[in-house]
C-alpha cells in the first residue's frame, strides 16, 4: 500500500512540475534529456528524465526526475533546478546552478523480521550543481555534480544528453 502511496506522490508531482511548464511562450524551445549515474550515500545508480527551457538566454529552467535504484526498497528524488550558463569559447558549456529538491524515499523492513517496520517518507532539500557540456548540433551530452542538501545530505554524479 505505501509503494501506491509513493507511486501517486511521484505521478502528481512530476504533474505539477510539467504544469509549470504550461504557461511558457509558444516561441520558447523546451528540450529532452535522459540521464545516469550515481548517488553516493544511497551507495547505488540512478536513472532519470529532464527537461531543460531557455529562461534569459543564459538562464535554464531545469525539472527533472532521478529514481535512484536501490536494493531495500524505493528512492525518488523530483528537482526544479535553474542553472546559469558561464559565458566560454567554443562547443564547451559550463554552468553553475540549484533549485528545490522533493526527496521520495521507501525503506522496506528487513527480511524475516517480524516487528520491523519500514519508512515512507517525504522529505525536502536544496540541490547546488555545476556542470560540463559540450555543444554538437542536435546532441549535447554532458557532466554534472550535485550535492542535495537535506536530513540525508547526498552527493551526485550524473553524465546525460539533451535533445534540441
Amino acid at each position: 500500500m505505501a509503494k501506491r502511496s509513493l507511486q501517486r506522490t511521484v505521478g502528481v508531482a512530476l504533474g505539477l512540475a510539467a504544469a509549470a511548464l504550461l504557461p511558457a511562450p509558444a516561441a520558447a524551445e523546451i528540450d529532452f534529456g535522459v540521464r545516469g549515474g550515481f548517488y553516493d550515500d544511497a551507495d547505488a545508480g540512478f536513472l532519470g528524465a529532464e527537461l531543460l527551457t531557455d529562461v534569459t538566454g543564459r538562464l535554464f529552467f531545469n525539472p527533472n526526475l532521478e529514481v535512484v535504484l536501490v536494493d531495500d526498497g524505493t528512492l525518488a528524488t523530483l528537482n526544479g533546478d535553474v542553472h546559469y550558463d558561464i559565458p566560454a569559447t567554443g562547443d564547451l558549456t559550463f554552468w553553475l546552478g540549484g533549485g528545490p529538491a522533493v526527496i521520495f524515499q521507501e525503506i522496506d523492513p528487513p527480511r524475516n523480521c517480524r516487528n520491523c517496520e519500514g519508512v515512507d517518507e517525504t522529505d525536502f532539500g536544496l540541490n547546488l550543481l555545476a556542470g560540463v557540456g559540450l555543444e554538437r548540433g542536435g546532441l549535447r551530452p554532458y557532466a554534472q555534480a550535485k550535492v542535495i542538501l537535506s536530513d540525508d545530505t547526498e552527493a551526485v554524479l550524473a553524465v546525460g544528453l539533451r535533445f534540441d
